[in-house]
């Protein structure tokens, strides 16, 4: 959803949500990177991104990425975003079976 409202100031032809996934290797092992990219308006600071009560929705309470990173991060997961054309945000969970050849 956060994707999807940084974009609502963007042209619509210019609008695009992209959801990817690939192998990943975390501070625990192998795990599925997961990534969100999208083409809003970059307004913002990725040191300031996750911190409670920091947002740049006009209607945002701040609070949903820093649950997502809390939540990621009691399970031995992580979460960050890049700047790259609006901001891309990854997910890197610890894979569960990691002894699994298919992960």
């Amino acid at each position: 959803m956060n994707g999807i409202d940084a974009m609502a100031e963007v042209a619509a032809q210019s609008r695009r949500l992209v959801i990817s996934c690939e192998r990943g290797q975390g501070e625990t092992g192998p795990g599925v990177l997961v990534a969100v990219q999208d083409a809003g308006m970059v307004r913002m600071t990725s040191r300031l991104l996750f911190e409670p009560f920091f947002t740049t929705k006009r209607d945002g309470l701040g609070m949903g990425l820093s649950i997502a990173r809390s939540i990621a991060e009691a399970h031995g997961g992580r979460l960050w975003a890049r700047r790259k054309r609006g901001s891309r945000t990854h997910f890197l969970p610890p894979a569960s079976g990691a002894s699994d050849p298919r992960i």
